[in-house]
């Protein structure tokens, strides 16, 4: 008797619940770094601030509750606490996912999933990540995927980008591309295309209004303010060690650029041979492009798969003009994995034929499964460091051949 999509969908679930658990286990540090502990210090209480966010729900939590939560270890908490709701938030994603594809999309949009779900958790477990906001960021992002492909009050795509942003200014490059290529395939795809146009239009005004306000002009209080945020960052940071730069920059409007182009060096030597090793599932993308626009033979038709190809291409600035390439790394990994699966949630027939085409020409071959496990190579992944492994390969070659960098 055949199984019904429920138990396929359950099964699936089951293994990414045990993966993931599995990753967390191996990954998980219990250290609450001094760059996101610092963030908690950050609240709307000195105007709206750029990064303010989670600092404004931190010290909200700190009014309500009848505890201190001004100390290392409620930061430390607060922390796992909201870890472990995005993993919950994570399964449900998947399951809501897998429950909008249809039934012989499953497998291959359950093993984009769990290598979705995988990255995340190796990623916002470690050390490095661990209450990152860019976690909070993805969060807000897949919501508004949600919201799209269910079709439904999808007017709150708005706020929660606006949201994303105010967490931020960074979400405009690394993960509003979710939200705004979706509203832009609809609007060219779909019926109501006027409606997908305004929201897509009011959508990018919000949120590049934000940004523009947080980059330029959040910044002015300056030295009226520094001393009580740092008191802050102190008390919620470990053994009272703040991340000075980034109170500098974001208290101050200090402009860190010229202090980076050595890490900038860095990154380069980190990335090239990280494209290198990528190059298997470079080429398995690529491919995919290649048959879904082989089968959308009209330009027209074509276009929308256009736009979907270059969507991560939003992240062209922070490449070029940022450091932090773990992260954006992430995005980017995020951004093919979340839109793919989208797509086939929406039961887009070309996105849905090549997927099934690319599953079905690389799991003829014998070595398949390497793919699911050369990752660990990878994981998880850092912030300005790509990661452990590339880390140590950077710093050898530089060490040895290259002789480019000093850091």
């Amino acid at each position: 008797m055949e199984e019904s999509k429920e138990k396929k969908i359950r099964k699936i679930i089951l293994a990414q619940a045990i993966f993931g658990f599995a990753t967390f286990v191996c990954c998980y540090q219990g250290v609450l770094r001094s760059y996101n502990s610092t963030m908690l210090a950050l609240s709307y209480r000195y105007g709206f601030t750029s990064r303010s966010l989670l600092g404004t729900i931190y010290h909200f939590f700190n009014d309500l509750l009848p505890v201190d939560m001004m100390n290392y270890q409620a930061a430390l908490r607060f922390g796992q606490v909201c870890t472990g709701a995005f993993f919950l938030f994570l399964l449900w994603f998947s399951y809501h996912a897998l429950k909008k594809c249809r039934e012989d999309c499953l497998e291959m949009c359950g093993i984009l999933l769990l290598l979705f779900l995988v990255c995340m958790i190796s990623t916002f477990s470690c050390g490095y990540n661990f209450l990152r906001v860019d976690m909070f960021m993805i969060l807000t992002a897949l919501l508004s995927v949600l919201l799209l492909t269910e079709g439904k009050a999808e007017w709150l795509v708005l706020p929660l980008s606006a949201v994303g942003v105010m967490f931020h200014q960074g979400f405009v490059f690394m993960y509003f591309n979710l939200a705004l290529v979706l509203l832009f395939y609809k609007a060219l795809v779909k019926e109501k295309k006027a409606k997908y146009v305004i929201l897509f239009v009011c959508t990018f005004l919000a949120g590049s209004a934000l940004f523009l306000w947080f980059e330029l002009f959040s910044k002015g209080q300056g030295t009226a303010i520094l001393d009580s945020v740092v008191a802050d960052a102190k008390a919620v940071s470990f053994e009272g060690k703040y991340h000075s730069t980034l109170l500098a920059h974001e208290v101050l409007g200090v402009d860190l650029a010229t202090e980076e182009w050595e890490w900038h060096k860095m990154n380069i030597v980190q990335v090239v041979p990280y494209l290198v090793l990528s190059l298997s599932y470079l080429v398995i993308l690529f491919r995919f492009f290649a048959d879904l626009f082989r089968r959308a033979k009209e330009k027209a038709q074509r276009f929308p798969y256009v736009i979907v190809a270059i969507g991560s291409f939003t992240m062209l600035p922070d490449y070029l003009l940022k450091i932090d390439y773990g992260r954006w790394i992430v995005a980017t990994i995020t951004y093919y994995l979340i839109i793919l699966v989208a797509l086939a949630m929406m039961g887009d027939e070309l996105v849905t034929t090549a997927l099934k085409e690319s599953y079905q020409r690389v799991t003829r071959h014998s070595w398949a499964f390497l793919l699911l496990l050369y990752p660990i190579l990878f994981l998880p992944f850092w912030d300005v460091d790509i990661n452990g492994f590339m880390q140590k390969l950077a710093a050898w070659l530089n060490g040895n051949i290259l002789h480019w960098f000093q850091i």
